[in-house]
């Protein structure tokens, strides 16, 4: 299931490029989230039965469920800070970059928790983090002004999404995965569309390219895709998730040569394979 997942967050990067051109970044993502939000919202009788009997008898499968509000709202502030960076990042980088980029989040969660709880990593994590160093140098080039700003914003989406999957195994922990998703979806949509509001110039040019780009990240890439990581997610150790979730950029970069064409270079090929290496050793590591 949870390979399933990385499937469908891979196809989300070449859909989210198509659409760059034609719609504005927080527009896209407040469409792509509200429309999640309330069709999940619509089918909530369906989606109650993939609770489990406990969750429903004892009330926890309620969407006002305290524990469920309380980690969905701040799950719902990571979402939105991920998915916001990597759509503004798509406009001005490739998609297989932003993938692999993103891949880092695997890398920063052991340093996340050992800057905020003191949870001490292992001294193969130093040398994981130097590598995939290596790899983002390789794959973006900056000596060769290859550094897109796109680039950079990729960078904070990997920041929030390491956050984001530390504090999702907290959360699944305490309150039942379907409220929680719900008012995940729920806070992004609302969170985005304060930004067209507020700072974004709205823009849209509607057509086949936004279309196809909306339903594959609405239906796949999110209900599909958050709703089975909240259900499986705490079914497996957090190392083995991770290791699994490693393998997105290379499912990014199969659509992305299907559906745009694009192609690495030999550097960036290289270095996006010492990205997964490192990704790899981290959480091979970890099982030891």
């Amino acid at each position: 299931m949870l390979l399933l997942v990385t499937v469908c967050w891979g196809v989300s990067f070449p859909a989210i490029k198509s659409a760059s051109v034609h719609v504005s970044p927080a527009l896209f993502v407040a469409l792509r989230f509200t429309a999640a939000s309330l069709i999940m919202l619509a089918a909530w009788p369906w989606f109650l039965r993939l609770a489990s009997a406990a969750d429903r008898a004892s009330g926890r499968a309620r969407l006002g469920h305290p524990a469920a509000v309380r980690w969905g709202l701040e799950l719902g502030v990571w979402i939105a800070l991920g998915y916001t960076t990597q759509t503004v990042g798509l406009q001005t980088t490739s998609a297989n970059t932003s993938a692999f980029i993103t891949a880092l989040s695997v890398i920063l969660v052991p340093v996340f928790l050992f800057l905020g709880r003191g949870v001490r990593p292992r001294p193969v994590v130093a040398a994981s983090v130097a590598l995939a160093l290596l790899g983002l140098g390789m794959l973006t080039r900056p000596d060769l002004g290859g550094l897109a700003p796109g680039d950079l914003w990729t960078l904070g989406t990997a920041v929030a999404y390491a956050v984001y999957l530390i504090r999702l195994s907290d959360g699944l922990a305490r309150a039942c995965f379907l409220p929680v998703l719900w008012w995940t979806l729920a806070v992004c949509a609302v969170l985005n569309i304060v930004l067209v509001l507020t700072v974004e110039t709205p823009r849209l040019e509607w057509g086949t390219p936004v279309a196809v780009a909306l339903a594959v990240t609405t239906l796949l890439s999110t209900l599909v895709a958050l709703g089975l990581q909240n259900r499986w997610q705490g079914e497996t150790t957090a190392t083995r998730a991770a290791l699994i979730f490693s393998t997105e950029p290379v499912f990014a970069a199969l659509f992305s040569l299907a559906w745009l064409g694009e192609r690495l270079g030999g550097v960036a090929l290289a270095g996006a394979a010492l990205i997964l290496a490192a990704v790899t050793l981290t959480e091979t590591a970890g099982e030891a």
